[in-house]
C-alpha cells in the first residue's frame, strides 16, 4: 500500500494438493506466494502486511509447526515485514476478493437452480 492505497494485486487459481487445504494454510500459502511473486521489490525495505487472518498476525511467535509451516515461514522470516491485522468487516476489499470464487459459484449454482425450477 502507499497513501492508504493498494499498489499491485495478486491471484493465481489453487489446484493440487493446495484445494484440500485448511484456511490457515491457505492464507499462509497466498503469503508466501505473493512475497515469492514481489521479493524483487521487498527484499530492501520493511513494509506491512495487512491480513484479516488473525492467527497470521502471531506468526513469529508459533511453536508448533509442520513441516511444511516450517519452510514457509522459514522462507517469510528472510523480509523485513511487519504483520497489521484487520478484521474482515474492516478490510472489505481484501475480503471480497479471497471470497470471489466461492460468490461467483454460489451465484453460479443459484442460477442453474432456479432455470431447472423454470423448466417444470
Amino acid at each position: 500500500m502507499q497513501e492508504k492505497r493498494p499498489i499491485a494485486y495478486f491471484s493465481e487459481k489453487v489446484n493440487g494438493t493446495a484445494l484440500n487445504y485448511s484456511t490457515y494454510d491457505m492464507e499462509l500459502y497466498a503469503l508466501v506466494r505473493a512475497l515469492e511473486t514481489w521479493q524483487h521489490y521487498l527484499w530492501s525495505k520493511e513494509f506491512i502486511i495487512h491480513t484479516n487472518h488473525e492467527s497470521l498476525k502471531d506468526l513469529k511467535g508459533q511453536s508448533k509447526l509442520n513441516r511444511r509451516h516450517t519452510c514457509w515461514i522459514e522462507f517469510i522470516e528472510m523480509f523485513p515485514y511487519v504483520i497489521q491485522y484487520k478484521k474482515g468487516k474492516e478490510n472489505v476489499v481484501a475480503d471480497t476478493l479471497s471470497r470471489r470464487y466461492t460468490l461467483i459459484s454460489t451465484l453460479d449454482a443459484k442460477l442453474l437452480g432456479f432455470e431447472y425450477i423454470k423448466e417444470l
